[in-house]
């Protein structure tokens, strides 16, 4: 199944007309309406807005149907990259679709970083090798390969590669929005 058509799929699963999709998600009807028919291709920063609308990780848009196993083993040549190919930082989906966390590995080059606000849940950042400088509102930290920084991710963010080396990140993230527990 296309990408497209996982989207239209997961939009008439819930009962949403193309309208309601493109309200939650800034994305016009007209857009959506290619998108589903495989007439357009989508970039990661919308790609993301649809996944935030949905409540979904990015990855349910590529992975096939839910596994029936009681575990499920991604290998390196399984994680979803989430970013674009010639990117400074590359972002790899550690966990199958639909999990009530996210975790990602960032690879990051000197110099590269994000920024962002996301309002997810609750973020965990390990640094597996490297150096960041990373804002959180107004407040500044300097993480080194083995520190961990946690924090509710309701508020702006920032952090860059500040060594001479790439920079290898683990994320986990609550997912804010998931259904009760």
């Amino acid at each position: 199944m296309s990408l497209g058509q996982k989207i239209g799929r997961l939009r008439q699963e819930r009962g949403l007309t193309l309208q309601e999709v493109s309200d939650g998600s800034g994305l016009t009807p007209s857009f959506l309406s290619r998108l589903e028919r495989d007439k357009v291709n989508i970039s990661v920063a919308n790609l993301r807005k649809l996944a935030q609308f949905f409540s979904v990780q990015m990855t349910h848009f590529f992975e096939g149907e839910d596994s029936q196993h009681a575990g499920q083993v991604l290998t390196p040549a399984d994680r979803v990259r989430l970013s674009l190919d010639d990117a400074p930082v590359q972002v790899y989906a550690l966990l199958p679709p639909n999990s009530e966390m996210e975790a990602r590995m960032i690879e990051a080059r000197p110099g590269g970083g994000q920024q962002g606000f996301s309002g997810r849940g609750s973020q965990m950042i390990l640094v597996l090798q490297g150096h960041l400088h990373y804002s959180l509102g107004d407040e500044e930290y300097t993480l080194n390969t083995g520190d961990t920084l946690f924090y509710h991710d309701d508020m702006a963010h920032s952090w860059v590669n500040t060594g001479d080396a790439a920079a290898i990140v683990l994320t986990v993230s609550t997912l804010a929005g998931r259904e009760e527990r």
